[in-house]
């Protein structure tokens, strides 16, 4: 009981850490997305790489809410902005209204602390601003071979998670993206080129970085003394 309290509240400290550390993205669904079946409009403002303040450009967005899953479809692919079910364990659908679903959005998943396990289809190329956070019982979840991009605090707070592997087409990590990740011990870096971005490994004591020897994963490990040849 002593260690589910002391993990709650580091979860939920993560958590407060992540929504400064991470800027100011856009709203959380929650507070753009109509809840009537039929699609509904909002505006998402994007910012500058680097940087916390907002461009001026401003986009509607279409959001189809389903049953168990809100979503859009933007430049010919489906992005996940909302996942309303009740399993534990998901599966998201490679396809919705035939377009590939190509992103899970920010916060999508976001604080579904009953969620075990999600397989993402291999057309996901982006994880988005914590589009997992805080998910404290998720212990599996497989990173697809085309994803390219795990967005800030994609998955702060997941205390349970145990491993990943990150596949070689992933070129940006972004900060904060395993926060208090507590109960993971392995990282897997495919790529040899994947620079480190403040991703929160050194508050993990008992993980281990395993990636290709030379590579640039072995060398920002191996500084953290974290690191083994895969």
């Amino acid at each position: 009981m002593k260690e589910h309290i002391v993990a709650s509240l580091a979860a939920a400290a993560a958590a407060a850490f992540l929504l400064a550390a991470c800027g100011n993205k856009v709203a959380k669904n929650s507070e753009v997305i109509n809840s009537s079946t039929d699609a509904s409009a909002a505006s998402e403002e994007n910012t500058e790489a680097g940087s916390y303040a907002p461009l001026a450009t401003v986009r509607e967005r279409n959001i189809v809410s389903a049953e168990d899953f809100d979503y859009e479809i933007y430049d010919g692919g489906v992005i996940i902005t909302r996942y309303k079910g009740k399993d534990t364990e998901v599966e998201i659908p490679g396809e919705i209204e035939g377009s590939p679903v190509i992103e899970i959005g920010f916060y999508a998943f976001e604080a579904n602390y009953g969620l075990t396990s999600v397989t993402l289809p291999e057309t996901v190329k982006v994880i988005g601003e914590a589009a997992f956070a805080d998910c404290q019982s998720l212990v599996s979840i497989n990173l697809p071979s085309g994803l390219t991009e795990i967005e800030c605090g994609a998955f702060a707070g997941c205390s349970a998670l145990p491993e990943l592997t990150v596949p070689a087409q992933v070129t940006r990590i972004q900060k904060q993206a395993f926060t208090a990740c507590t109960g993971m011990r392995s990282l897997t870096i495919l790529s040899p080129e994947l620079k480190y971005e403040n991703w929160g490994l050194e508050e993990l004591p008992d993980l281990t970085v395993y990636a290709p020897e030379g590579s640039a994963a072995a060398e920002w490990a191996g500084a953290m003394g974290k690191y083994a040849v895969y």
